[in-house]
């Protein structure tokens, strides 16, 4: 039996993203603290978006919401034998400040962008949404989390959570972290990401 492939989950929880904060050793920040990650963080997502706009033949929604960093759309890649669509629209929306992501009020709008098809659909193929997955779970370990069922035959589902990127990715990309988090915060990102037992969590179904 083939296993399905992972999906991405989000969870605004913060005891949540305490219990990864903890089982990493990256400690949960003050909320001016995550603004500020966040801030820094936001040339590079704009790049990211510039990168889907430019190559990958995405389109900005106008007009924009104010609280938004960016508001963007494509076509779905998933067709029928005709031609036809087989979902809506993809569309991703990032806020301007870390703190919309914990608005009871607009909890159903970041399910939809990161519950739809887009992340594991296209992380694979299109650098950019791999980048911005991983950037976030840097940002915000835990929030952001992906999830893979498998079916262990005489025992069950298991399900494996993976909150953080993969050590390789941390690697390549320390010149930009350390510049959005410092040089601390990074070796402690590169350590838990190091650490497969850490990175990743089993429980059974």
């Amino acid at each position: 039996m083939t296993s399905p492939p992972p999906q991405l989950f989000f969870s605004n929880d913060v005891a949540t993203m305490d219990e990864w904060a903890r089982r990493t050793g990256i400690p949960l920040t003050t909320a001016d603290a995550l603004g500020t990650n966040y801030a820094r963080a936001r040339r590079w997502m704009q790049s990211l978006r510039a990168q889907l706009v430019e190559q990958h033949n995405w389109r900005d929604v106008s007009p924009l919401d104010s609280r938004l960093l960016f508001d963007i759309e494509c076509s779905t890649p998933y067709r029928s034998s005709r031609g036809l669509p087989r979902s809506p629209n993809m569309r991703l929306q990032l806020p301007a400040n870390a703190s919309s992501f914990f608005s009871r009020e607009r909890r159903v709008q970041w399910e939809m962008v990161f519950h739809s098809a887009l992340f594991p659909g296209l992380r694979h193929t299109v650098p950019a949404i791999a980048d911005l997955l991983h950037l976030l779970q840097c940002l915000l370990t835990g929030m952001v989390v992906l999830i893979k069922e498998e079916q262990v035959p005489g025992e069950g589902v298991y399900r494996t959570h993976r909150a953080l990127p993969p050590v390789e990715w941390v690697t390549s990309h320390e010149a930009a972290l350390v510049d959005i988090f410092g040089a601390s915060h990074y070796r402690q990102l590169f350590r838990a990401a190091s650490d497969n037992r850490v990175a990743f969590k089993l429980e059974r179904a």
